[in-house]
């Protein structure tokens, strides 16, 4: 009946923000508006972060405001700098204002991402790609690094190095529950390999890593399972399309006791679908529900969470943007669950350059205010 009634009210809240005036990183809003998959716009085929010759050309088309054209000017921008080498980059600047009651406002410039990346194509099917980000005090920087064999039969590829698994959304909000609850983001990168698969309407992978929060010489023998898979479907040319899925990952690590006696054997799982729709090209609607259980020497913790985004392009360059959080700490304890609404707008005045504007009213304590107010800079190519 729960799980009902906040199926009901996610609708609600998405059906409010989509009749109200009103991204590393990879944003899935853009492969439903299309329908695309995440390898026709990233070099990574589970996509985020370094774009290629797919995601270049719709940035270049779409991600541009006609009004600015002629102050950007005619200049013709190429990552390339050389036949097999390509260059990539992303640079996001926040200005944070948060609202907390009781105490003084949290307000600060934050330089959220840094990264250069470098793809090198050896030869029609290998690939090695790097990236290094900036350095932030106590928190290792987010680095991926891979070699990858791809343009095989059914888009069959192997990709072995440091990199994000694939589950679920790859949502560029970090700090939304379930990618900063459940896959420690925006800095959780692990070392292994993912097995993929993408013929026409289908796609799977499968990865095995070690364990989350292992040190870089990985003194654990447990390996994380994370599989993924999802179908694609559209309608009247593209003018209706649904992508949905779901992942599953296993985590058995070792950790010590709550006597601090011994060392012992803890289990992270967890398990969800999603959803992505896209309609004329202009609205899309984004979903995920994920389950999760968390097994060691005290009782089990059972987690639930819940996303839901809605994205509505007004004029080409300028989109509306609303999303809907819920995070339940623990499924078999009443009142000790958070909710967050978010609501704003994008613009990509012209190709190299977002910015966004999002309140964010985040429900964490009962009659608290504590709402947040982001202006984020992406620069990026």
């Amino acid at each position: 009946m729960k799980i009902k009634l906040l199926l009901i009210f996610s609708i609600t809240i998405l059906s409010v923000n989509f009749f109200t005036p009103k991204k590393s990183y990879t944003y899935p809003r853009f492969s439903a508006y299309t329908g695309d998959k995440c390898m026709d716009c990233h070099v990574n085929p589970s996509g985020g972060l370094m774009r290629n010759k797919g995601g270049d050309y719709f940035a270049k088309k779409n991600l541009k405001m006609d009004m600015f054209e002629k102050i950007a000017g005619k200049t013709k921008f190429s990552p390339k700098i050389s036949k097999g080498i390509t260059l990539g980059g992303d640079v996001r600047v926040a200005q944070v204002d948060n609202e907390v009651e009781g105490a003084a406002n949290y307000n600060s410039f934050l330089a959220m991402q840094g990264d250069i990346y470098i793809n090198a194509e050896i030869n029609k099917i290998l690939n090695i790609f790097a990236t290094s980000g900036i350095n932030i005090p106590g928190i290792e920087t987010k680095y991926e690094v891979y070699g990858m064999i791809s343009n095989l039969p059914a888009n069959t590829y192997l990709k072995i190095g440091r990199f994000s698994p694939d589950y679920g959304i790859r949502i560029v909000e970090h700090r939304a529950y379930q990618r900063q609850m459940l896959l420690n983001t925006p800095y959780f990168v692990n070392t292994g390999f993912e097995l993929g698969v993408s013929p026409d309407w289908f796609r799977a992978s499968v990865g095995l890593y070690n364990p989350m929060n292992l040190d870089f010489l990985g003194r654990d023998p447990h390996k994380m399972f994370v599989a993924s898979t999802d179908f694609t479907f559209d309608f009247s040319d593209r003018d209706f399309n649904i992508n949905f899925g779901g992942s599953f990952l296993n985590n058995p690590y070792n950790t010590i006791d709550t006597g601090f006696t011994q060392t012992i054997t803890a289990l992270k799982q967890a398990f969800g679908g999603f959803a992505k729709i896209g309609i004329m090209e202009r609205v899309a609607l984004l979903g995920e529900v994920d389950f999760e259980e968390n097994k060691s020497d005290i009782p089990l913790r059972r987690t639930l969470y819940w996303f839901g985004e809605l994205d509505v392009i007004i004029i080409k360059g300028v989109e509306l943007r609303g999303q809907y959080e819920y995070y339940d700490r623990n499924r078999d304890i009443e009142n000790d669950d958070v909710k967050r609404i978010s609501a704003g707008f994008g613009i990509f005045p012209f190709y190299g350059l977002e910015t966004e504007l999002m309140v964010r009213f985040p429900m964490e304590e009962p009659g608290k205010k504590n709402n947040e107010w982001q202006w984020n800079f992406h620069f990026y190519f």
